[in-house]
């Protein structure tokens, strides 16, 4: 095993190395990536004869220096980000030591390591064939070395990874369907510290002078039953209460009493796959009744918020109600927190406010005044809004007029509140596109909305959505159409063109399918699947009975694969020479004993052949150098020794029998 290694496995050992290295170049520390970088240059140079070997005191003082730069960057040496940099540079340390087989097998085996430190940290569809490739290359190095004949060609070591890979799918897929999972889905390291695309904690659109339109999926919706109208599809998320003239925020801590709606319409139920956003917000049409598949809790005002934050792709099941009426009044705390404002700003919009309200007889007909003054004063809906000053509502109302549905929100509430009317600033999303190949809709970030809750004495919380006056299609489209005109020429090329749109749905339908089968393959979609397979009744000891048995099965196949054909392994290129040389001396009349080896062959055809005796025992002698001793069997060799082979061809043509 501790044969010298030979440039065919080395060369596919720098290949998985450097291959895994790469799955981890946007999340591995900069310095890790260029110590691996360093360590496969210099390898690459030490065998190709250009370097010396690396000395035993600096293979020790670069280990101890590396372990320290872990040490320093991360703190610690346990979780996966810090894992997965001590394999980088550890590895890297192993290729200055490198010489035998089995150091090649060892930095093989930390390429297998990274390519699963990389699949237990992200599992997209998109970077599944990386992860095949980059272990492919590594099973590949192992290979390599398995014997001589598989070391003498990258073919042959990738035919044979790629066999035992093939060959293992039944087992593993066998594993997948019977092994009985916990709570969880199938990954259980903890999920990347890394948040993605999503809404925020807070609102300032007055600093907004251009809304970039992003396609990326937000969440994936699947409902029971019919789907409820675009207009009806309001994805709550986070409430925004504090306004301090210009931005809206969240509301921390408690504030006040939970008001609990009580639902008049038939429940509504639906199954949510939410991409990860680095936070704790869960999406859900209004009103939200209940979420399960993750822990979470129930804020004062709706919200639905996860234990802790989603960093990780997350199924759940939702159901929500889409009438509601609230008993009771407003707590004298709730009333107080959504209908304060900021003294002294937008007093322009607050004068507006006091003169309808004095015009109406109730507060829900003052709503629909200041509804009707969205619709007269020639508000219109843009992406590229112009700034507004510290007073933004003021500036909105009285000059620019020109925003989207945040702006159109922050008015609204704020006209709302200068009358004595609680109201709260909703963000979410609207609407959400129709995947007919994955039957799921798909909302994206593009389809981001905000809109208004006004609290009205009787009737409890309503929402209100001034977007739907100043732009209606905004509403009833759910914005996909409206935003691909608006939006960047990429958008717009999606909308043109139809095809375009269903490569990307059935791009998306696989991601999805990938999602919820593969990824999220926890107890419960096991049970699903297994109740599908006509084992509802199934218990762990008939799935462990099963396992067993499919297991005995895929080792009789193996061995049926083994036995199938001749029982002696198919010979090399050098193997095959000689056999013609064999053959050859048959032809001339002499046999050969199974006990004889290459020296009392060729001995006994000198004997014979003295026209050829030069060449036959220049040619015996190269095989035994090449077949037992260290010289490398390149294609040269072996073209040499078949042109000596036809040479003593041509000179014992005479003794042909």
């Amino acid at each position: 095993m501790n044969r010298s290694v030979k440039p065919v496995p080395t060369n596919i050992m720098l290949a998985s190395f450097a291959s895994g290295v790469l799955l981890h170049i946007d999340r591995a520390p900069p310095w890790c990536l260029g110590v691996a970088l360093a360590a496969l240059i210099w390898h690459w140079l030490y065998s190709r004869g250009r370097l010396r070997p690396a000395a035993t005191a600096l293979r020790v003082i670069v280990t101890l220096a590396l372990l320290a730069g872990i040490a320093a960057t991360f703190r610690t040496f346990n979780g996966l980000s810090a894992g997965t940099a001590f394999l980088l540079v550890m590895g890297a340390a192993k290729l200055l030591e490198t010489r035998t087989q089995r150091d090649v097998a060892v930095v093989a085996t930390v390429s297998l390591v990274l390519v699963l430190a990389a699949c237990l940290d992200r599992q997209s569809l998109l970077r599944l064939p990386l992860y095949l490739a980059s272990g492919w290359t590594a099973l590949a190095t192992i290979a390599a070395i398995g014997g001589a004949r598989t070391s003498t060609s990258a073919v042959r070591a990738f035919g044979a990874a790629g066999g035992a890979l093939l060959l293992a799918l039944p087992l593993a897929a066998l594993c997948f369907v019977l092994v009985p999972r916990m709570q969880g889905a199938l990954w259980s390291m903890p999920a990347s510290e890394r948040g993605q695309t999503g809404l925020a904690d807070e609102m300032s659109p007055g600093s907004i002078s251009e809304l970039s339109v992003s396609e990326d999926i937000a969440f994936r919706a699947r409902f029971e039953g019919a789907a409820p109208p675009v207009a009806q599809r309001y994805w709550r998320g986070p409430v925004l209460h504090d306004f301090d003239g210009y931005t809206w925020r969240r509301q921390a801590g408690t504030g006040a009493t939970q008001q609990q709606p009580v639902p008049t319409s038939a429940p509504l139920r639906y199954h949510v796959l939410l991409e990860p956003t680095g936070r704790v917000y869960l999406f859900g049409i209004d009103s939200i009744a209940s979420i399960q598949g993750r822990r979470n809790f129930r804020t004062f005002d709706g919200q639905i918020l996860a234990a802790l934050p989603v960093t990780e792709t997350l199924a759940y099941d939702g159901v929500s109600y889409l009438q509601t009426r609230f008993d009771g009044a407003l707590s004298t705390t709730g009333r107080r927190l959504d209908t304060q404002l900021p003294s002294g700003r937008n007093l322009r919009s607050i004068a507006l406010a006091r003169e309808l309200r004095a015009r109406a007889t109730s507060d829900r007909q003052y709503s629909m005044m200041v509804l009707d003054y969205f619709r007269a004063a020639g508000f219109e809906y843009t992406l590229t809004p112009p700034l507004l000053d510290q007073d933004s509502v003021d500036d909105l109302i009285f000059n620019t007029r020109r925003g989207f549905c945040g702006h159109f929100a922050s008015a609204y509430a704020t006209l709302m509140r200068a009358a004595g009317v609680p109201a709260r600033v909703v963000t979410g999303y609207l609407g959400g596109a129709w995947n007919p190949i994955g039957g799921y809709y798909a909302v994206r970030q593009s389809q981001a909305h905000a809109w208004t809750e006004i609290w009205i004495d009787g009737e409890g919380w309503v929402r209100v959505d001034p977007t739907a006056v100043v732009a209606p299609e905004r509403v009833q489209q759910g914005g996909s159409e409206l935003l691909a005109r608006s939006g960047s020429a990429l958008n717009s090329l999606f909308g043109d063109a139809g095809w375009l749109r269903d490569l990307r749905d059935s791009w998306d339908a696989a991601n999805n399918w990938w999602q919820e089968r593969i990824v999220k393959f926890n107890r419960s979609a096991q049970l699903d699947l297994l109740r599908r397979l006509g084992l509802e009744h199934i218990d762990y000891l008939g799935m462990a009975l099963l396992l067993a048995g499919g297991a005995v099965l895929w080792g009789l196949m193996l061995w049926a694969v083994s036995m199938r054909g001749p029982r002696g392994t198919t010979p090399d290129a050098l193997g095959r020479t000689w056999n013609r040389f064999l053959a050859l001396l048959a032809s001339r009349g002499i046999g050969i004993a199974a006990h004889e080896g290459p020296r009392a062959i060729a001995a006994r055809a000198v004997a014979r052949l003295p026209a050829a005796a030069a060449d036959i025992g220049s040619f015996a002698s190269r095989y035994e150098q090449l077949r037992f001793g260290t010289a490398e069997q390149s294609e040269s060799a072996i073209r040499a020794m078949r042109a000596q082979l036809r040479r003593i061809a041509r000179a014992t043509t005479a003794n042909r029998r």
